[in-house]
């Protein structure tokens, strides 16, 4: 009987663990997908300071989260993630606004699906 309350405790423990880890990628995640859409609205209105400074906003809070969303997703993902802000930085530099807002509004749903990938649903755990 004792090895079966050390066991529901164990199972307990990893399902807080994982709903906290799931809620802190959401929330640092959310945040990012929405400052890219904004920036990405903003330099397709031609707004470039704007633009620039949320975009620089959303790649420095991915840089400060970059650690932790590593240690849990996939590196392909994040990968791909880290070349389209370098992408992006080139096409802001060109001012070339529809690249520009086209790979920011494709970072924030690369992001947006980084995070839906550990969110806590039926069709994940299946």
């Amino acid at each position: 009987m004792k090895r079966f309350w050390i066991g529901l405790a164990l199972l307990a423990g990893i399902l807080i663990a994982g709903l906290w880890t799931a809620s802190r990628l959401g929330t640092l995640h959310t945040g990012i997908c929405r400052t890219l859409e904004q920036a990405a609205s903003a330099a397709g209105d031609g707004r470039w300071e704007q633009a620039d400074a949320l975009a620089a906003q959303a790649q420095s809070r991915w840089q400060a989260g970059w650690h932790f969303s590593a240690t849990l997703a996939d590196h392909t993902a994040l990968d791909e993630i880290d070349s389209l802000f370098a992408q992006a930085e080139v096409y802001r530099q060109s001012r070339c606004a529809a690249d520009y807002a086209a790979t920011c509004a494709r970072l924030s749903r690369l992001i947006d699906a980084l995070q839906e990938g550990h969110r806590l649903s039926w069709w994940n755990l299946l």
